[in-house]
């Protein structure tokens, strides 16, 4: 049993005992009571409900960080008989909070419930003759909770401790209580410390969605071709945005993919597709750079080349000249990749040319990730299969994404791996780069007309995007869609299923708790976080807090565990 587990037990027993030995009292002839207790037992009860008022504070302030209010009152109301007392997941989550004093805990703990089994060794309190592996739960289940809050005792208590025992069983059970409030005071000045040195990742992110939202919004055809146009952007982990010596930068870096649809006399052949890196300059260094939406396109703009060192010759983004036809200018590039630049102004202005050595074919041989994980297609003689390595990269680069794309164009909210994108490459020793997975053209073009169901059926959650990214995260873990998991496992696949949240819901959950014996303890930690946070109506990544956790506890135990599955240090 975890010291979890066990805590819920003692919790629940002690009132039970207390209840069995006023019984007993009441039960004493005058006599014997006054021959062989005299006052010293009523005393006994007393410190021994004070002790189980002390202990139930303790847990309840031990608990309240790592709980809901709701999961801590069903916990509280109902001591070592929730579900929510058992398994791994709540256990995880007090030994982080705890972390170097959770042995310690645990070792008192288990004092806790030896001194409380004592006791109740001498009520003849039933015992379930068909549990064997803990006496208290033993005495839980054969002596149920009534309506009225008392319990059931079928007979007559009868109670055996000597005066001496009982004094030395309530001292050592007030050392321990106080021993476990001193871990949990201290633990929660360590945690107030960590919480005032501990990296502002959201805010990072925030700056990094305003960034993309200014991008998105600049990114304008003017052209006559306009409607065949697409646009996706690459999703990138940005591992030194949950890097705790994150330094603040003056410029941010986005790659989009630009891609047209239908041939048109007004579209040079040779930019059918082609990729451009748009770096953001923050010139004065403010969290969130000015919002413009009226920028427009009318003539191409000078380039300069790189040196062989990749570093940029031409001048600040200042002075480069502003972007008035970005159809025009994606024309004049020879290049594999064009360079922009995107002033504090929201202007776009010509920069530069990057020469890349791995050539990327055109739009047309985009794979998506759903076809990548139900239907890997045999590319250049081998099959594009996703390695376990690639599928950990991928999930921690699509929970980084979610959390700084999430309200802006580029992410809609009920997004799935068919909105994933990846380009072929020439490269016969690696015909499709896994690396640089894109969000779809159609799901960034759609994203205004999307009809939102979860506001529909009566109840808006502001998280929708994670319950995908829960099914993504599971989709990937175990190398399947959410399609195939269902015609699998229950029976056939619904091809309405990611256009009903409360069905992706119940499919994640089911999901999650068949395979959580299966799943690595990032993966389940992520998944059950998201799934959290979709059930939370009042929940919202727009609040500073709520993000924040989202990123302790999705991207940074994803993180980790992918530097341990490299063996590399994260930075």
């Amino acid at each position: 049993m975890s010291g979890v587990e066990v805590a819920g037990l003692v919790l629940g027993c002690l009132p039970l005992i207390i209840q069995g030995i006023e019984s007993y009292n009441e039960g004493l002839d005058p006599i014997k009571s006054f021959v062989r207790w005299e006052r010293e037992l009523p005393q006994f009860i007393r410190k021994l409900r004070n002790q189980h008022v002390h202990y139930a504070q303790t847990i309840r302030i031990l608990f309240e960080p790592i709980t809901s209010e709701v999961e801590l009152a069903e916990m509280m109301a109902n001591p070592g008989s929730t579900k929510l007392w058992k398994g791994t997941h709540m256990a995880e989550k007090l030994q982080e909070r705890l972390q170097e004093s959770y042995q310690a805990y645990q070792g008192t703990i288990v004092d806790i419930e030896r001194i409380t089994t004592k006791i109740a060794s001498k009520l003849d309190l039933e015992r379930a003759k068909e549990l064997s592996r803990n006496d208290l739960e033993a005495i839980l289940v054969a002596n149920p909770k009534k309506t009225n809050d008392k319990f059931e005792l079928g007979k007559r208590i009868r109670f055996g401790m000597n005066k001496k025992a009982i004094k030395a069983l309530l001292e050592e059970l007030d050392d321990c209580n106080k021993e476990l409030e001193r871990f949990t005071e201290k633990s929660e000045k360590i945690e107030t410390y960590r919480k005032s040195v501990k990296p502002a990742f959201a805010s990072r992110l925030q700056r990094i969605q305003g960034y993309a939202k200014t991008l998105h919004d600049s990114l304008v055809f003017s052209c006559a071709c306009k409607a065949s146009h697409r646009t996706s952007l690459q999703l990138e982990a940005r591992g030194n945005l949950f890097s705790s010596s994150s330094k603040r930068e003056d410029k941010t870096s986005f790659t989009v993919s630009f891609s047209t649809t239908a041939a048109s006399d007004n579209v040079d052949e040779a930019w059918t597709w082609q990729a451009a890196e748009i770096v953001v300059y923050d010139e004065d260094l403010s969290p969130v750079p000015p919002m413009s939406k009226s920028v427009s396109f009318n003539s191409p703009p000078p380039y300069s080349e790189t040196d062989p060192g990749g570093e940029l010759v031409a001048t600040s983004s200042a002075t480069s000249q502003e972007v008035k036809d970005l159809c025009a200018s994606i024309q004049q590039g020879q290049a594999s990749r064009l360079g922009f630049s995107l002033d504090s102004k929201s202007r776009l202005r010509g920069a530069y040319m990057i020469d890349t050595s791995e050539k990327c074919v055109p739009s047309a041989g985009v794979m998506t990730l759903a076809d990548l994980l139900d239907r890997p297609p045999n590319v250049g003689g081998r099959c594009a299969k996703l390695s376990k390595k690639e599928r950990y990269g991928l999930a921690l680069t699509l929970a980084s994404s979610v959390l700084y794309l999430n309200s802006t164009p580029w992410l809609t909210d009920q997004w799935a791996a068919k909105d994933i994108h990846f380009h072929r490459t020439t490269a016969s020793a690696r015909p499709v780069d896994f690396d640089h997975p894109h969000m779809g053209p159609a799901a960034v073009e759609a994203v205004t007309g999307l009809p939102n169901l979860t506001r529909a059926s009566g109840f808006h959650s502001k998280n929708t995007v994670l319950l995908a990214l829960a099914i993504a995260l599971l989709e990937l873990y175990f190398g399947t869609s959410a399609q195939r998991y269902q015609e699998n496992e229950l029976g056939q696949a619904d091809p309405t299923l990611h256009k009903n949240p409360w069905m992706l819901c119940s499919l994640a959950h089911t999901w999650a708790d068949r395979s959580q014996e299966d799943l690595s303890a990032a993966f389940l930690s992520a998944v059950r976080h998201c799934l959290r946070c979709f059930s939370d109506p009042g929940a919202s990544l727009q609040d500073s807090e709520f993000l924040q956790a989202a990123v302790e506890s999705i991207v940074l135990p994803l993180q980790e565990e992918l530097h341990q599955f490299l063996g590399t240090t994260a930075a």
